[in-house]
């Protein structure tokens, strides 16, 4: 191996290299600029490792000592699409408050009509607590929880759910049989009850914004509501990048635009459309610290650098998957994830990952926080499913997707049991190579099941009716 030692960029330096290396996925770009280290295996071979996340942290240490050369504080900073909003706050601007009245000073209804009062709040706290205090109330706050199983915004779902969970009354029963559970988790659904994926183009809020198009990006930079935007769906094509052209990744574009999206919560790359290169995901972890939601489709050359990230709660990725990328996303330091969903729908049937290589997460080390799991569209589901019924992670879900795959009546039989599964809130099993006689089996766990091979059908337990 030679010796030879790239130099560190950083400050501008690093700014004037990296625009030669546009044409380069981001782990080339970190290696050209000097971010990585030169370690001894165990056998005595020399290997290298990138160091992602200080590269990163340049670039964007980089990115300010420009600005603070260039601008006073007070000016908005600057990029390649043009100035900031004048108007829009910085970092070190006071901000006044909106048109939502503190909660310490606004008046508030005592009793009854004071949980009723609070429930109707802005502020999921506000919401959270007063679900919590309904239940004195009796039947009529009983009603007002069962309602909270309908709120907008999950933390208020899942205090209402965990009230009522072990209550024995009808009307409570009768309430959780109808109840999804998947709203226990974070979705893009949070952010705006009327969202709508089928929208395309169009916006269908003010903190839900599609970007369809680089040029796109210039409007959205001078809008001086870019901070209020929550989700960000990028439907960006395949003919946005390439040879020629200002970026080759669709993360560039998120990567560049990062400082004026403040208040980002939740990411949706959808390139169904017309499938896009999209490169290092762990860019957009480390410039939205806050992000709550990332969910990915049909995206080819991805991959995921070892960063930390400590608000993610949901991870969604379809796609070109093989155990490489499989691999990077278990390194990801993610305390918060509660949802993990990973579909190999669009990976050679040679290069889907095997069991060896799935089964590392059933430790329930590498998330410490995951409640549902999602491995779709896979293989070897017999001894999948062995390793998970002995695993300590199965004591931990309410939820687990096998489904589309080709997950047989052994491995069913296998999950059937484990009394863990037997707990779970959620088990989908549809789209595989189950029987009749199977699926009626199935169909007697106390939990929601999905074991149909033709579509979307649920069965809830008998005994919740």
């Amino acid at each position: 191996m030679s010796n030879f030692k790239y130099e560190k960029f950083r400050g501008e330096a690093l700014l004037e290299k990296l625009e030669t290396l546009l044409h380069l996925p981001h782990s080339e770009r970190a290696k050209e600029c000097g971010y990585y280290s030169t370690v001894i295996t165990s056998n005595g071979r020399s290997k290298i490792e990138l160091n992602i996340s200080e590269f990163y942290d340049a670039i964007l240490a980089a990115r300010k000592q420009r600005f603070l050369r260039t601008d006073s504080l007070r000016d908005a900073p600057r990029t390649q699409y043009g100035n900031h909003h004048q108007h829009q706050p910085q970092e070190f601007d006071a901000i006044l408050g909106g048109n939502t009245p503190s909660p310490m000073t606004s008046a508030v209804l005592g009793g009854f009509e004071g949980v009723k009062n609070r429930l109707k709040s802005a502020i999921t706290e506000t919401r959270v607590a007063a679900i919590y205090e309904a239940l004195n109330y009796g039947t009529a706050g009983l009603d007002l929880v069962i309602a909270g199983l309908q709120d907008s915004s999950t933390p208020v779902r899942n205090s209402a759910y965990q009230l009522l969970q072990n209550r024995s009354d009808l009307k409570t029963k009768h309430a959780l049989v109808n109840f999804d559970k998947l709203q226990l988790f974070t979705k893009l659904q949070d952010w705006h009850d009327k969202f709508d994926p089928k929208l395309g183009m169009m916006n269908s809020s003010e903190n839900v914004y599609v970007l369809q198009s680089v040029e796109q990006v210039q409007s959205l930079v001078q809008s001086p509501q870019i901070s209020q935007i929550q989700v960000l769906i990028s439907q960006l094509t395949s003919e946005q990048f390439g040879y020629g052209k200002k970026f080759k990744y669709v993360v560039d574009v998120l990567f560049d635009i990062h400082e004026y999206l403040s208040g980002l919560k939740a990411v949706w790359i959808d390139t169904n459309i017309s499938p896009s290169p999209l490169g290092d995901i762990s860019a957009i972890l480390k410039t939205y610290p806050h992000l709550e939601f990332l969910e990915i489709s049909d995206g080819f050359h991805l991959e995921f650098s070892p960063i930390r990230h400590n608000h993610l709660k949901t991870l969604i990725v379809d796609g070109y998957l093989n155990s490489g990328i499989l691999q990077q996303i278990y390194k990801l330091e993610l305390p918060a994830l509660e949802y993990l969903d990973l579909g190999f729908f669009k990976s050679p049937n040679n290069t889907l990952p095997n069991a060896t290589e799935v089964t590392p997460v059933f430790s329930g080390n590498l998330f410490p926080s995951l409640k549902y799991l999602g491995l779709r569209g896979g293989r070897d589901y017999n001894k999948i499913a062995t390793s998970l019924t002995r695993s300590v992670l199965v004591n931990r879900l309410i939820g687990l997707d096998f489904s589309d795959g080709n997950l047989g009546d052994k491995a069913a039989e296998t999950l059937l049991n484990c009394p863990a599964i037997n707990r779970l809130q959620i088990l989908n099993l549809s789209k595989s190579h189950l029987t009749k006689d199977m699926v009626k089996k199935l169909s007697k766990l106390k939990c929601q099941v999905n074991a149909k091979s033709q579509n979307y059908y649920q069965r809830y337990s008998p005994a919740w009716e």
